[in-house]
C-alpha cells in the first residue's frame, strides 16, 4: 500500500503483531510485546485495551503498557452521560483520531483512569497535550470492545497511522475475546474453587443444592424463591441458626438469569472487623500496612454473579455504609483507592438475629436494613417441618455413608424415624446431620440408632410427667434406668435379636451392656 511507506509490508506487519498479540493469555504482557514492535509503525507511548458494555455504561479496563512494562488493570469504571453520548460517535471497524484529547469526554474520562493505574508515562506535559487513535470493533451486543494508542503531543496521528491500524481490526477482535474468555474462566474457577471449599463445611451441600421439602415443608419458601429468583431484587433470608439459609441462596442464584456466573458465600461473622472492608471491597498496594499488592476483594469476585452475605448483622458499621452504597449506586472504593469500581452483582443476605430489634438498638444501620428487606424470606425451624425430617434422614444418612466410603448402606432401627420427629432440634438440620454423622461412626453396620434422643419422657413405666410433684420428679439417670427395665421386662430379658430390648430401644446391644453396667442392671 503506496501511502503507508516504501518500506511497510503489509503481511510481515500483520503476521508479527497477530504472533505477539496472542503469544499469552497474560493481557499485559502480550500488550507490551505488541507495542514494542508497534513503535516502528505508530508514534506510540502507551497503549490499552478493553471492552465497554453500552447496556451498563460501563469500561471495563483490562491493560495498559508502556515501553517499560504491561499492567494488568480489569476492573470496570461508570462512564458519565455525557462520555457514553461521545461514545456514540464512534463507529465499528473505524479508527477515531483525537490528537487533542479534550476533545473527546469519553477519552478524558478512559485515560484519566489510565493515568492512575500506577503506570506512569516519562515527561507527561499537560493532559491537553496528547493524541490518542482507538479502533471500536463488535464483541457481541451489547459489548464493545477497543484498542487504544497514545502518544505525547498534539496531532500526532496521520490518515497513514489510522489504515495501518484499521489494519488490525481481526487479529485485535480475536486477541481481545481471547483473553475476556481466559479471564472469565480464571475468575470462575476462583470463585468455584472458594464456593466448594464452603460448601464442604456448611449444611446442605454435600450433594449440590437438593432441598428436601420444596412440595412440604419449605413449600411457602420455594414459592417465594421462584418468584424473586427472575428480578435482581435484594433478598434478605431469616431464620434460626441450621435452618438452610445458605441452600436457599443457592437456589435462588440457580434459578436466576445470574446462573453459571460465581456465586460466592461469606460469613461475616467470620471476618475480623479490621479486615471487613478490604475483604468485601479490595485494597490498593500501600494503602495499610502489609499490603504489599492490589486485592480484588468479595464484590468483585462475583461480578455478574451473586454475592451471599452470611450472618450479615455481623457487619461493622464501616463495612455497612459501603454495602449501602453497592446497593444504591452499584459502586465502591477499595481501601485506599481513590477511583469508584462498578460491579454488576446481586445481594442476598441472612441472619438469625432480629434486625429491626437491632436498628432501634442503634447497632445496624436503619438505611441498610430497608434496602435488604425489600424481599423476606424466613426459613421455618425444623421443629416445624416434622414431615420433611424422615427424607432429610434418608438423605443425609445415605450421602454421608458416599462420603465416607462405607461398606454397607444404612438403614434406620424400628421406631427411630418416629422419636426424630418427636424431638424438638435446636440445633435444627445441621443437628440432624450431625447426628446421623455420628451414629454411621458408631453404628459398625448395625442399624442406625439415638441413644441420646430415646427417651419418651410421657411413657416410662410409673413415672408420667402430668400431675408430678417435685418431690416425686425422677433424676435424669435414674428416668433412663427405669426406661432400661422397661424394655429388658418387655423382652423377657433377652437383650440381642429380633424382639430384644437392644432392638426396642434402637441400640446396638453392646451399646445396651455398657449402659446397663453403668446403672448396675442385671
Amino acid at each position: 500500500m503506496s501511502d503507508m511507506g516504501s518500506n511497510f509490508d503489509e503481511s510481515i506487519y500483520l503476521q508479527e503483531i497477530t504472533h505477539r498479540l496472542f503469544s499469552s493469555l497474560r493481557i499485559e504482557e502480550a500488550l507490551h510485546s505488541s507495542l514494542l514492535y508497534m513503535k516502528s509503525f505508530f508514534p506510540i507511548d502507551a497503549i490499552n485495551a478493553g471492552v465497554a458494555d453500552s447496556s451498563k455504561q460501563t469500561l471495563r479496563y483490562l491493560a495498559v503498557s508502556n515501553v517499560d512494562a504491561g499492567i494488568l488493570v480489569d476492573e470496570r469504571i461508570r462512564l458519565t452521560s455525557a462520555a457514553l453520548e461521545d461514545s456514540r460517535s464512534y463507529k465499528l471497524g473505524t479508527v477515531q483520531i483525537d490528537n487533542c484529547i479534550a476533545s473527546s469526554r469519553v477519552v478524558q474520562e478512559a485515560f484519566a483512569h489510565f493515568l492512575s493505574s500506577g503506570l506512569s508515562i516519562p515527561s507527561v506535559p499537560h493532559a491537553n497535550e496528547f493524541s490518542t487513535m482507538t479502533i471500536a470493533f463488535g464483541l457481541g451486543k451489547p459489548f464493545i470492545g477497543y484498542f487504544n494508542m497514545v502518544a505525547i503531543g498534539r496531532d500526532r496521528y496521520t490518515e497513514i497511522h489510522k489504515n495501518r491500524l484499521k489494519l488490525l481490526e481481526r487479529p485485535l477482535t480475536g486477541a481481545i475475546l481471547n483473553l475476556i474468555h481466559h479471564r472469565e474462566v480464571l475468575s470462575k474457577n476462583e470463585s468455584l474453587e472458594k464456593v466448594n471449599e464452603d460448601l464442604r463445611s456448611r449444611l446442605g451441600h454435600m450433594a449440590g443444592t437438593k432441598i428436601i421439602g420444596a412440595e412440604t415443608g419449605l413449600k411457602n419458601v420455594m414459592d417465594k424463591v421462584r418468584q424473586v429468583a427472575a428480578t435482581e431484587s435484594p433478598v434478605l433470608i431469616t431464620g434460626e441458626t441450621g435452618t438452610g439459609k445458605e441452600l436457599v441462596a443457592h437456589a435462588i442464584h440457580e434459578t436466576s438469569s445470574r446462573a453459571g456466573n460465581p456465586v460466592v458465600c461469606i460469613n461475616c461473622g467470620a471476618i475480623p472487623e479490621s479486615l471487613a472492608d478490604s475483604e468485601l471491597f479490595g485494597h490498593e498496594k500501600g494503602s495499610f500496612t502489609g499490603a504489599g499488592e492490589r486485592k480484588r476483594g468479595y464484590f468483585e469476585q462475583a461480578e455478574g454473579g451473586t454475592i451471599f452475605l452470611d450472618e450479615v448483622a455481623e457487619l461493622p458499621q464501616s463495612a455497612q455504609v459501603k454495602l449501602l452504597r453497592v446497593l444504591q449506586e452499584k459502586s465502591f472504593h477499595r481501601v485506599g483507592g481513590q477511583r469508584a469500581i462498578s460491579v454488576d452483582v446481586r445481594v442476598i443476605a441472612a441472619t438469625h438475629r432480629d434486625l429491626s430489634e437491632m436498628v432501634t438498638l442503634g447497632r445496624f444501620r436503619n438505611d441498610l436494613w430497608f434496602r435488604l428487606n425489600v424481599f423476606p424470606i424466613h426459613l421455618p425451624p425444623l421443629r416445624e417441618r416434622t414431615e420433611d425430617i424422615p427424607l432429610m434422614a434418608d438423605f443425609f444418612a445415605k450421602a454421608k455413608a458416599r462420603e465416607m466410603n462405607l461398606s454397607f448402606s444404612p438403614v434406620f432401627a424400628p421406631g427411630v424415624l418416629g422419636q426424630l420427629k418427636a424431638y424438638s432440634w435446636p440445633g435444627n438440620i445441621r443437628e440432624l446431620q450431625n447426628l446421623i454423622e455420628r451414629s454411621l461412626i458408631t453404628c459398625g453396620g448395625y442399624p442406625l440408632a439415638f441413644p441420646e434422643l430415646n427417651i419418651n419422657w410421657n411413657s416410662v413405666p410409673g413415672n408420667e410427667i402430668t400431675g408430678v410433684s417435685h418431690e416425686k420428679f425422677m433424676c435424669l439417670d435414674a428416668m433412663i434406668s427405669e426406661y432400661i427395665k422397661g424394655a429388658l421386662k418387655l423382652a423377657g430379658g433377652k437383650i440381642e435379636g429380633k424382639g430384644g430390648a437392644a432392638d426396642l430401644l434402637g441400640l446396638h446391644p453392646s451399646t445396651l451392656r455398657g449402659k446397663m453396667r453403668k446403672y448396675g442392671i442385671r
